[in-house]
């Protein structure tokens, strides 16, 4: 997905790095531009080869990410620390790669305003990239770091409690946006889009902008009240993981229904029609780890060996506690690894617990 905007008069291009397909579209977006800076934007092999191609050109280019890993756990995480280093060897001190522990978000590594002479800025298509851009050519508003760092957590704690009222704009618009369809990829990136804009007008004080956003609450709340019903069929196969197959139930408000799923769960597993694994395959499993356990699970984990993250392999996973395949990479891989998780016979586990599990397991 690439999204387009303006944002106090610069031009922003909102997209990941897990393709040539992105890079291509990257360095088109960059012709004749005199200087860039990418925020929110993992390392990747394509990452480090558009960089290149910029410098060769003569463009100047920043970078400020939060992907960091100190010490990999496994090979991808290795993967991730090379392609660090080695845009870091490229760009020396224009380069600041944080990790999520220290900078939870993007916004906190950039000063207010601090990249206004930048021509474009490049971002990740998420709240986090939105706020980190916003905050490098000076729009702010106070809880914009604490907001930011909440928005790119687990969606279950995206609560009036934990962000601003500005903020729960953002999130509900989210939720009302239209799936992703790759076979017309512009309505989900032109709504997006315009959501953005909305929420930098809003912060600016625009009254329309405001309004228009508000306007989305009635689409949200119904959205509330389905993931409700959703939650009613809620299942524990596995005795650390709560299930929902989530395929033709209609919208929903993710958030509603990933915080109800935490209830008693290591993990929470929601089988979908939409994201853009399913908009490939037409079936996508999102897997999240309850926070109390992010510090004990790692999701990559559950992966086959080296593997690559891209829809086309059926797998994305850029953090640890998150991770989203396709059914077949479900199948032949995470639920082998999820069984493999399970305790000890001799454990006690809830009787509801083992009557999911021995029907689970047949």
């Amino acid at each position: 997905m690439a999204i387009e905007m303006t944002i106090a008069g610069k031009e922003v291009f909102m997209q990941k790095f897990f393709s040539k397909q992105d890079r291509d579209s990257a360095l088109e977006a960059l012709q004749g531009k005199d200087s860039v800076l990418f925020v929110d934007t993992p390392s990747t092999e394509h990452l480090h080869a558009t960089i290149v191609a910029l410098q060769e050109q003569g463009t100047g280019v920043f970078l400020r990410d939060h992907h960091g890993i100190e010490t990999p756990k496994n090979d991808r995480e290795q993967q991730i620390k090379t392609a660090a280093e080695a845009v870091k060897g490229l760009l020396g001190n224009n380069a600041v790669i944080s990790t999520r522990e220290e900078h939870p978000a993007c916004s906190s590594l950039v000063e207010t305003g601090e990249f206004s002479h930048v021509d474009l800025i490049i971002a990740d298509p998420d709240p986090d990239g939105l706020l980190g851009s916003m905050k490098a050519l000076g729009v702010i508003y106070p809880q914009l770091d604490s907001d930011a760092a909440v928005l790119d957590g687990p969606r279950s704690e995206q609560t009036p409690k934990s962000l601003s009222e500005t903020a729960m704009l953002l999130v509900k618009g989210m939720a009302t946006l239209p799936p992703y369809n790759p076979k017309n990829p512009s309505i989900a990136e032109n709504a997006k889009a315009e959501l953005f804009s909305a929420f930098v007008e809003t912060v600016q004080g625009y009254a329309e902008a405001k309004e228009w956003l508000e306007s989305k609450v009635e689409a949200y709340e119904a959205g509330v009240q389905n993931a409700k019903v959703l939650l009613e069929t809620v299942t524990k196969p596995i005795v650390i993981c709560n299930y929902v197959d989530t395929i033709g139930a209609g919208r929903y408000d993710l958030q509603t229904l990933s915080l109800g799923m935490e209830n008693g769960a290591k993990i929470t597993v929601i089988r979908k029609d939409v994201g853009p694994i399913a908009a490939a395959t037409g079936v996508q499993y999102s897997l999240a780890v309850v926070r109390e356990h992010q510090q004990d699970i790692n999701l990559q984990d559950l992966l086959p060996e080296g593997f690559e993250s891209s829809v086309e392999s059926g797998i994305i996973s850029n953090t640890s506690f998150l991770l989203h395949v396709s059914e077949a990479v479900w199948e032949d891989s995470v639920l082998p690894a999820l069984k493999a998780m399970l305790p000890s016979p001799g454990d006690i586990l809830p009787e509801a617990a083992l009557r999911n599990l021995e029907e689970f397991n047949k």
